[in-house]
C-alpha cells in the first residue's frame, strides 16, 4: 500500500512539475505580449512534448540504472521552455532554423553585442522557471512503482502516438530539440557540399564573350534601403554617393533570407528557392573564366562552429580577414579594407574582388568612428538612439563605398562595381521594433540596396540592358554576375540576370512558400 502511495505521489509530482512550466510559459507570453495565433499552437506542442517526457520518465524509472535520466529529462524540459519563452519575450518570435545557423556562424564577441543590444527586465521573470528545481533532489525521493511489461509497452505506444501527432500535425516546428537537430544536420550538409566543391575545384566548360579587367563586389551587412538617401530617405545618409551621377540604383531587389548565412549561401552558389541545394559555386565559374578571385573581409573568419561563409570565401584564390576581436577603437572599421583593396587592384591579370563589410551589423554605434556621429538628439529613448546610430552607420557606409568607387575609377580600366546588402533591417519603419528575425519578418528586412557602376570602357555582354525597376531576388546573383561578365555555361540562365534583355520576372518566394508581393500587401503599419 505504501509503495502504491509513493508511486502515485511520484507520478502526480512529475505531472504537476510539467504542468507548472507549461502554464508559466503561457502566462509569461500573454502577459508581456499580445495573444497570438502561435501561442496556442506552441502550448499544444508543449503539452504533447511534455506528455512524451512524462511517459519516458515512467519507463526510465522502471530500471534502477536509468532513474537519474528521468530527472535530466525534467530539467531539460524546463530549460527548453525557458529558452523558448525568453526568445518570445525578447523578440515575439519562435525558435527556428535561422537561430541555429546564426549561432553556428557567430562568436563570443557578437553574442556579447547581441545581449547588450537586446535585453529587457522582463527576462527576470524567467527566474520563476528555476523555483521547482530546488525540489528535484530531496533527501528522500519518492519513486514510481516499476512498470509491468504490459504497461511498459503501453507507455512506449503512447510515446510513438504522441511523436506521430507532433510530426504529422506539423506542431513539431515549435519543438526546440527537433529544430536544433534538424538545422544542425542541414548546416553540416551545406558545409560538406562546399568542402566537396572546394576539393574538386573543377575547371568548368564555359564561354566568355567579354574581356574586362576588374570587377569589385561590395557585400554589405543589414543595410536597409529605406534608410538610404539615395533611395529617398529624408535624412542625409548618403552625402557623398549622392554626388555620383553614374550610379544605377535598382529599386526592387530583395534578399532571399533575412539572416546572413542563408542569404550569402544563395548568393555564392547556384542554390535558390526552387532548388535549395547548391549544385555549383559562383567562384568556380569566375576562376574557370581565368579571373583571379579575392575575398577581403572585415567580418570574423570563424564562429562557434565552422563558419559557412568562410568556407565559401576559401574557394577564392586569396582570402584576407581583418576582424578577430571586438568592434571598438582598434581600427577594424570598414575603411581598414581600403589600403588592401588598392594594393590588390594593382596586381596583374583579370580580377574579381569581393569586399565583405561589417556594414550595419548591430551594435550600430560600433560600426563607425566617433567622427561620424552625425545624427544626435537629446531624446535618449531606445527608438531614437537606435535610429540615430543606425543612420550614422549608413552614413559611414556611404563614405566607405564612395572611397571604394574612387579607387576603382582611378584605375582607368575596363571595370565595374556592384554593391548590395545581404539583407535589410527593420528600424521602426513597418513595425515598432528593430533588427531582423526570420520568424517575425517585415518587408524592410528583405528590401535591400542594389547599386551598379561601370566604367565607360567596360565591355557589356550581348543582350545587356539597364532597367532599375525590375523585381529581383538575390538568389539569382550567380546568373547576374556571370552574365555581366560575359560568361555562359550550361547551368547559367540569362533569364535570371537582372542585366539581361531576356530577363523573366519570377514569383519571389520567401519563408515557406509565401509570395513576397502578397506578403508586403498584407503588412499593416
Amino acid at each position: 500500500m505504501r509503495n502504491n502511495l509513493q508511486s502515485d505521489f511520484f507520478r502526480w509530482r512529475v505531472i504537476l512539475l510539467l504542468i507548472y512550466t507549461i502554464i508559466l510559459a503561457f502566462l509569461l507570453e500573454i502577459s508581456i505580449h499580445q495573444l497570438g495565433h502561435s501561442t496556442f499552437l506552441n502550448v499544444l506542442e508543449n503539452i504533447l512534448f511534455g506528455s512524451i517526457i512524462y511517459f519516458s520518465i515512467l519507463i526510465l524509472n522502471t530500471f534502477t540504472w536509468s532513474k537519474w535520466l528521468g530527472n535530466m529529462l525534467l530539467v531539460g524540459f524546463y530549460l527548453i521552455l525557458l529558452i523558448e519563452t525568453g526568445l518570445y519575450i525578447l523578440f515575439e518570435t519562435r525558435f527556428n532554423a535561422s537561430y541555429i545557423y546564426v549561432i553556428l556562424n557567430t562568436n563570443a564577441t557578437e553574442m556579447s553585442e547581441f545581449s547588450q543590444t537586446f535585453s529587457t527586465y522582463y527576462l527576470l521573470w524567467l527566474l520563476l522557471f528555476l523555483v521547482p528545481l530546488f525540489s528535484f533532489f530531496p533527501k528522500r525521493k519518492a519513486s514510481a512503482k516499476a512498470l509491468s511489461k504490459t504497461k511498459l509497452l503501453i507507455s512506449l505506444g503512447f510515446i510513438l502516438i504522441l511523436a506521430g501527432a507532433l510530426k504529422f500535425s506539423k506542431l513539431i516546428i515549435y519543438n526546440l530539440p527537433y529544430i536544433t537537430v534538424k538545422s544542425y544536420v542541414q548546416y553540416k550538409e551545406q558545409i560538406e557540399e562546399i568542402e566537396k566543391f572546394k576539393t574538386e575545384n573543377p575547371q568548368l566548360e564555359l564561354e566568355t564573350s567579354t574581356q574586362n579587367e576588374l570587377i569589385v563586389i561590395a557585400v554589405g551587412e543589414s543595410a536597409s534601403r529605406k534608410h538610404m538617401q539615395l533611395y529617398g530617405y529624408q535624412r542625409p545618409t548618403n552625402p557623398v554617393l549622392m554626388k555620383q551621377d553614374s550610379l544605377h540604383l535598382f529599386n526592387d531587389v530583395i534578399s532571399s533570407h533575412v539572416y546572413t548565412m542563408g542569404s550569402i549561401y544563395d548568393v555564392f552558389t547556384l542554390a535558390n528557392y526552387e532548388n535549395p541545394k547548391a549544385s555549383k559555386l559562383l567562384m568556380h565559374y569566375l576562376k574557370s573564366a581565368n579571373y583571379k578571385t579575392y575575398w577581403l573581409s572585415n567580418q570574423r573568419p570563424v564562429g562557434f562552429h565552422d563558419n559557412l561563409i568562410s568556407k565559401l570565401a576559401s574557394v577564392s584564390n586569396e582570402t584576407t580577414f581583418f576582424n578577430y576581436s571586438e568592434f571598438n577603437e582598434n581600427g577594424t572599421f570598414d575603411e581598414v579594407l581600403l589600403p588592401l583593396l588598392d594594393e590588390t587592384m594593382q596586381k596583374e591579370g583579370k580580377k574579381v574582388i569581393f569586399l565583405h563589410l561589417a556594414g550595419n551589423h548591430y551594435a550600430y554605434n560600433k560600426r563607425y568612428p566617433t567622427s561620424f556621429n552625425y545624427f544626435t538628439s537629446d531624446d535618449d529613448s531606445e527608438k531614437t538612439t537606435n535610429t540615430n546610430t543606425y543612420d550614422n552607420a549608413i552614413r559611414y557606409n556611404d563614405y566607405v563605398l564612395s572611397e571604394v568607387l574612387d579607387l576603382i575609377q582611378q584605375q582607368n580600366e575596363k571595370s565595374a562595381f556592384l554593391y548590395f546588402s545581404d539583407h535589410g533591417e527593420e528600424m521602426y519603419d513597418v513595425s515598432d521594433y528593430f533588427g531582423h528575425f526570420e520568424d517575425k519578418p517585415t518587408s524592410t528586412m528583405y528590401e535591400i540596396p542594389f547599386i551598379f557602376w561601370k566604367s565607360p570602357s567596360f565591355e557589356t555582354p550581348s543582350g545587356f540592358t539597364l532597367d532599375t525597376s525590375r523585381p529581383y531576388m538575390l538568389d539569382d546573383f550567380p546568373h547576374t554576375l556571370t552574365h555581366l561578365m560575359g560568361i555562359s555555361a550550361e547551368d547559367l540562365e540569362t533569364s535570371r540576370s537582372i542585366f539581361s534583355d531576356s530577363f523573366q520576372p519570377r514569383k519571389r518566394m520567401i519563408q515557406d512558400g509565401t509570395d513576397f508581393e502578397e506578403f508586403k500587401k498584407s503588412e499593416k503599419k
